[in-house]
């Protein structure tokens, strides 16, 4: 699984505190399921509950959660669809300064799979698709939207 080292790498960029101390970023998986597509092809997906612990965390909670938001957008979009939760957190006040985070996320990763020829498999852990489009843009990329420069209500004023 990909998205777990990836966003290991987010949150240490993003916070500076766990760039030289990654013992503090503690990163496991559990309720995993394995999901078959149920197609002629043999590719398949993961689905489970990704838990980050920031151990020691002297850092604004809302910069962790920018950085959590951010890597959403590309990793994981539709947890930021309206009315989702885009994660849970639970979070033990150690001292003023100090506090243990700890941030749950129900991910899902998809796996395209290729015979090679001679033997063997190709693994491809496939990108999630953007759902929001881009302002400028009309839906798929296509047209831009003009601008709206007016609204005629009578074609004849008098």
């Amino acid at each position: 699984m990909r998205k777990a080292q990836s966003l290991r790498a987010a949150i240490a960029e993003a916070l500076p505190e766990f760039r030289g101390e990654p013992d503090r970023l503690r990163i496991w998986v559990e309720d995993g399921a394995g999901r078959s597509t149920q197609s002629d092809f043999l590719s398949f997906g993961f689905a489970y509950r990704l838990n980050v612990l920031l151990e020691e965390t002297r850092s604004d909670i809302a910069l962790l959660a920018l950085a959590v938001f951010r890597w959403l957008r590309v990793n994981q979009p539709d947890l930021l669809r309206p009315g989702a939760d885009g994660f849970r957190f639970e979070i033990d006040v150690l001292d003023s300064s100090t506090s243990d985070i700890l941030l749950q996320l129900d991910l899902k990763e998809s796996v395209s799979v290729a015979p090679i020829d001679g033997g063997g498999w190709t693994l491809d852990y496939l990108a999630e698709p953007d759902p929001l489009w881009n302002d400028f843009l009309g839906a798929g990329d296509v047209d831009p939207i003009p601008d709206l420069t007016g609204h005629l209500i009578d074609e004849d004023p008098q």
